[in-house]
């Protein structure tokens, strides 16, 4: 995780555009950090978001050191899932989100696709240990994209709405397992940070083979005006 300063007026901007997060005292925006960039057709991308709280959110932490809750308490707990009444909270989840819109997967991860995504062990939302305050800004490696054997066919590739929070676990009163969201952001708004866009780049024909090549043809060349003599 790389922990920035306090926002301005242009990252509230972007909060503003935002779904608003289900738990609302935890309120801020989440963009792409490098938006667009070009590639290799062999070269591992990284999918790194940067998450801004707003000034007027409160804290957001998490304490590794504190299992099943991790430093959140039951009075910050929705109280029921999608019109189900928690009976008992298990623990507090961190967890990350895409769409299957994107370009870089068939389908989140069909046969033929160019990436599959993988999600990294470090600097990683999963990683996250400690406080953010409001007008904090940290930046989190959320994916890795990890190109074909062969390496990705060039073109521009996309990924539209990713996203990370934490969700509480629980049963309801029939013993049944129910999950909710505490907060979450999500990479959805009118800008053009939300879409993260990566063009990967024809393979280069290395000069030895353009000398190569040259030297044949110079060679060819040379023997046909050497058929024509005489």
């Amino acid at each position: 995780m790389k922990l920035h300063s306090s926002i301005g007026m242009a990252a509230l901007t972007i909060a503003a555009l935002q779904s608003a997060p289900a738990y609302p005292a935890v309120m801020g925006s989440l963009v792409f950090t490098e938006p667009t960039a070009t590639v290799a057709a062999n070269e591992i991308i990284d999918v790194w978001v940067t998450l801004t709280l707003e000034e007027s959110s409160d804290p957001l932490s998490y304490d590794r050191s504190s299992p099943p809750f991790y430093g959140w308490q039951e009075a910050d707990f929705p109280t029921d899932a999608n019109g189900a009444p928690f009976a008992s909270y298990e623990r507090a989840v961190l967890y990350t989100t895409r769409t299957c819109s994107d370009t870089f997967t068939l389908n989140c991860g069909d046969a033929g696709s160019q990436y599959s995504f993988s999600v990294p062990t470090a600097n990683a939302w999963f990683t996250f240990d400690g406080t953010m305050n409001p007008g904090d800004r940290a930046d989190f490696l959320l994916y890795q994209l990890i190109p074909d054997a062969d390496g990705a066919e060039p073109g521009i590739y996309e990924l539209h709405t990713a996203g990370l929070g934490l969700s509480v676990q629980g049963w309801d009163g029939s013993g049944n397992s129910i999950v909710e969201e505490l907060f979450g952001f999500r990479t959805t708004c009118m800008d053009a940070s939300c879409t993260f866009s990566r063009e990967v780049a024809p393979i280069p024909i290395p000069a030895a083979m353009w000398l190569f090549g040259s030297a044949l043809l110079g060679l060819v060349g040379f023997t046909r005006h050497r058929e024509g003599v005489g």
